[in-house]
């Protein structure tokens, strides 16, 4: 009897540790008739609104499993507001040191350790802890946008122009070295790393001069899959945390939409479906 206790109580714990740790996906919405940051499950139910107000909001990030970040317009400023998903409590955020940040939010690493934006031209990493701030393009001498973190947090990706056309480049954080993982005449953009670093999924039109679609590189066998190819245009892709399905915005429908493609079964989910914008799907990376 007490064994059967026992066992019925290690499940009960173990249900409840899968659903705390079950994935979401935050994004952006005007379905609401503004835009608004948004959060489902990983397919597509449960959307629920996390912002009401009738100012712009948009580019949310995760801090951490229970805080995000997001950018909120008022009048002729932009702000950098925290939201505790827990309490629903909001709070300011400074914008960095040398950029104030109108488009694209900061992105933190897993470890918490770095912060991650663009400001201008180039690419900036920030410790918090020692107030140091990087410049990580500055030798690149042209345009570096679209950051992302690696799961682990111990690299960087970003798009860069310096060699004359948009290609996407991985910086290690501890070697400081950067490494070129696109290379062709395409439009190469906006790079996300699998949680096992083996893939690269982008943006490009590598396929199609002027139609970009989403791409899976293969970085051991330099082998490129187009997974959209759709007459659209698909610029953000996004690896969940187990590295089996990508979550991508398309406007193949006529306006912006999030899908699902899993890797495995190599078939798509529409996520959204409305006649306004939806997109930037963004999971917490661990």
């Amino acid at each position: 009897m007490t064994e059967k206790i026992c066992y019925i109580l290690c499940l009960l714990l173990t249900l409840t540790a899968c659903e705390t740790n079950k994935e979401t996906v935050l994004f952006s919405s005007s379905r609401n008739g503004n835009s608004d940051i948004f959060i489902m499950d990983i397919d597509g139910k449960n959307k629920t609104a996390l912002t009401q107000t009738e100012l712009e909001e948009w580019s949310p990030t995760w801090i951490n499993e229970t805080e995000i970040s997001f950018l909120r317009q008022k009048e002729d400023s932009i702000f950098r507001i925290k939201l505790n998903l827990k309490t629903k409590e909001e709070s300011k955020l400074k914008h960095p040191v040398n950029c104030i940040l109108d488009d694209k939010n900061i992105l933190y690493s897993s470890t918490n350790e770095y912060q991650l934006y663009s400001c201008k031209s180039d690419i900036f990493l920030f410790n918090p802890e020692n107030n140091k701030l990087n410049n990580i393009t500055e030798n690149l001498n042209r345009q570096a946008r679209y950051p992302s973190w690696s799961n682990d947090g111990k690299s960087v990706i970003f798009t860069s122009n310096h060699l004359g056309t948009n290609e996407i480049f991985l910086f290690e954080i501890d070697t400081e070295k950067i490494i070129q993982l696109t290379d062709s005449d395409s439009n190469n953009e906006r790079g996300e790393l699998s949680p096992d670093k083996k893939f690269l999924a982008y943006s490009s039109d590598y396929f199609e001069k002027g139609n970009q679609d989403i791409l899976i590189k293969n970085l051991e066998t330099n082998e490129v899959k187009n997974i959209s190819k759709s007459s659209g245009m698909e610029l953000i892709a996004r690896f969940s945390n187990n590295g089996k399905v990508i979550y991508y915005g398309t406007n193949k429908d006529g306006n912006w939409e999030i899908y699902l493609y899993d890797l495995g079964t190599e078939s798509e989910t529409r996520l959204t479906n409305n006649k306004e914008f939806d997109g930037d799907p963004r999971v917490f990376k661990k």
